[in-house]
C-alpha cells in the first residue's frame, strides 16, 4: 500500500491540486493547518488579530476563564453592565468573527471540490491549530479528529489541533487540544483516545514529546500524553506535523515516526519556509518498508530522499543531488 502524506498545507491550494493531479496513491492523508489565513484582506487580518488580542488581555486582567466570543456575547446582550468602549469592541469583534468563519468555510468548500474533482483515491483530513473543527465544514466526511477508519487491513486513528492559541483564528470553532497539567497531574485526552483505539497508524498534528517536536531556542514542545501512550504501544507508523523545523524520520521499537515538514509556504520567527514537502509511505504486512521525502516544483515534483525502513535501523537508499535537505539531517538515529 502507498500513502501520500501532507501536513501544514497553509492555504497552498495550487500545490494541493497539483499533488492530486500528478501523483498516485492508495490513500491520501492531510494532517493539520489546512488553512493559514482567516481573511483574504491583510487589513482585516490585522484588525481581527488586534481586537482579539485586546479581548484576551482584558479577560486575563479580569481572570475570567472564558473565550472572547462568550465574553462579547454577554457584553452585547447586557451593554449596561460594560463600558461603551468594551461594547463597541465586542460588536467589532463579532462582525469580524463572522467574516472569518465564513471565509474559512468557503476555503474548505474549495478544497472539498478539488478533492472530488481530482483525487483518484480516498482522502482523509485532520485539523490543526489554524483550522476550524472540520465537522463544521465541507470536509466533515473526511475528518478523522477523534475518529478511526479501516483501510486495507490497517486501523487508522487521528487526533488534531495543538495546545497553542492561534491568533486570528475564530477560537470558538477551533479544535481544542485537551491536554493540561493541574495540581501536578497531567490529563491528556489524546492519550486516552489512542489507548482506547490502539491503531496501527496514528495521525496527529501536534507531535509526541521527544519525536520530531523540537523548536530551535525552545526545545521539545510535543504532547506528554501521546508520548506516554507510545512508550507503552508500538503502532506501525506515527505521522505528525506542526513543528516545521524538526523535519525527519526516526524508527524506534518498530514504530516509524515521520514529519515531512510544511507543504505550504509560511513566514515564521525562524524566517521564510518555502515548503512544498510531502511524503510517500509504503507499507507491507502492516510494516512500513520505505518512506520518501518529496517536494513540489514548478514543473511537478521530485523525490529528494528515499529511506529503507524495513530493518531495525533506517538506511538511506538514495539522495537526489538537488535536495536542499541532507539525508544526515532527515534520517534520525533511534
Amino acid at each position: 500500500m502507498k500513502i501520500i502524506y501532507l501536513t501544514d498545507i497553509h492555504d497552498g491550494l495550487h500545490g494541493l491540486k497539483a499533488i492530486l493531479q500528478n501523483t498516485e496513491a492508495d490513500l491520501y492523508l492531510f494532517s493539520g493547518d489546512i488553512i493559514y489565513k482567516a481573511f483574504f484582506s491583510y487589513d482585516r487580518i490585522i484588525d481581527f488579530c488586534g481586537v482579539q488580542e485586546e479581548l484576551y488581555y482584558l479577560l486575563n486582567e479580569k481572570k475570567d476563564d472564558i473565550t472572547p466570543y462568550d465574553f462579547t456575547t454577554k457584553a452585547i446582550r447586557f451593554p449596561e453592565k460594560y463600558d461603551t468602549a468594551v461594547v463597541e469592541k465586542s460588536h467589532t469583534y463579532r462582525h469580524l468573527y463572522q467574516i472569518a468563519a465564513k471565509t474559512m468555510k468557503d476555503k474548505y468548500e474549495i478544497i472539498e471540490k478539488l478533492i472530488r474533482k481530482y483525487a483518484k483515491s480516498p482522502v482523509y483530513c485532520l485539523p490543526g491549530n489554524y483550522d476550524l473543527d472540520l465537522q463544521y465544514t465541507e470536509l466533515y466526511e473526511r475528518d478523522i479528529h477523534r475518529k478511526n477508519f479501516e483501510f486495507k487491513g490497517l486501523k487508522f486513528a487521528g487526533y488534531g489541533g495543538a495546545p497553542v492559541w492561534t491568533s486570528g483564528i475564530p477560537e470558538k470553532l477551533a479544535v481544542v487540544f485537551h491536554e493540561y497539567t493541574k495540581h501536578g497531574k497531567n490529563y491528556s485526552e489524546p492519550e486516552d483516545f489512542f489507548r482506547e483505539e490502539e491503531p496501527d497508524i496514528c495521525v496527529i498534528h501536534n507531535p509526541a514529546y521527544g519525536f520530531l517536536d523540537k523548536i530551535p531556542g525552545v526545545g521539545n514542545i510535543g504532547s506528554q500524553g501521546i508520548r506516554r501512550y507510545l512508550d507503552d504501544y508500538s503502532p506501525s507508523l506515527v505521522v505528525s506535523g506542526h513543528v516545521h523545523e524538526d523535519q525527519g524520520v526516526v524508527k524506534k521499537r518498530g514504530t516509524v515516526y515521520l514529519n515531512p515538514s510544511n507543504f505550504g509556504p509560511v513566514d515564521s520567527v525562524h524566517g521564510f519556509q518555502e515548503g512544498g514537502y510531502f511524503a510517500e509511505i509504503f507499507i507491507e504486512d502492516k510494516k512500513v518498508i520505505q518512506t520518501n521525502l518529496c517536494q513540489t516544483t514548478d514543473e511537478g515534483w521530485n523525490q529528494l530522499i528515499e529511506v529503507d525502513c524495513s530493518e531495525k535501523n533506517l538506511k538511506l537508499i538514495r539522495q537526489n543531488p538537488i535536495s536542499k535537505v541532507s539525508s544526515e539531517d532527515f534520517i534520525r538515529e533511534n
